[in-house]
């Protein structure tokens, strides 16, 4: 009987099943939103060793929190001294007590496509725009003083 008798494994063809950790991880920081499939692509080995790969450098897909919009520092500086401003009335007058505020929020119920990024533990999920409106959503009409909420109505579209 003729034949190779070799126990060491030989060169095939095919994609690489390791990947090196150090640039998955500069990948990963030039651009934290990147799905598993576009570094797939960029490294040629299959998704699940990139998924493996993640695991083993501790990085999770966490989805980025939405913000209404992204604020400028002076948009914060103002919305901090209205704060300070409405404590320091309220210690004198109670002006709180006597004030009835009224919002409305488009309420999206088909949100299926969220971006999110991939963080270490303990590192917070990053902070998105929040997006146009679709035509699957629901009006929220809510009133409320400084006891708590007084009527809350879901309006639909049109």
């Amino acid at each position: 009987m003729a034949g190779n008798f070799d126990i060491e494994d030989e060169p095939r063809s095919g994609r690489p099943i390791a990947v090196d950790c150090e640039q998955l991880k500069q990948i990963i920081d030039q651009d934290r939103n990147d799905s598993t499939l576009t570094i797939t692509l960029e490294l040629d080995v299959c998704q699940k060793t990139i998924v493996n790969a993640l695991k083993r450098i501790n990085l999770t897909f966490q989805f980025n929190r939405w913000v209404p919009h992204e604020l400028t520092v002076e948009d914060k500086r103002k919305r901090k001294a209205a704060c300070l401003a409405l404590l320091r009335d309220r210690r004198k007058e109670k002006i709180l007590d006597r004030i009835v505020i009224c919002d409305e929020k488009w309420m999206h119920y088909n949100n299926t496509s969220s971006k999110g990024g991939w963080s270490a533990p303990g590192e917070s999920a990053g902070s998105v725009a929040r997006r146009a409106l679709t035509n699957k959503k629901l009006l929220l009409c809510i009133w409320w003083d400084c006891r708590g909420i007084i009527c809350k109505e879901n309006l639909k579209s049109g």
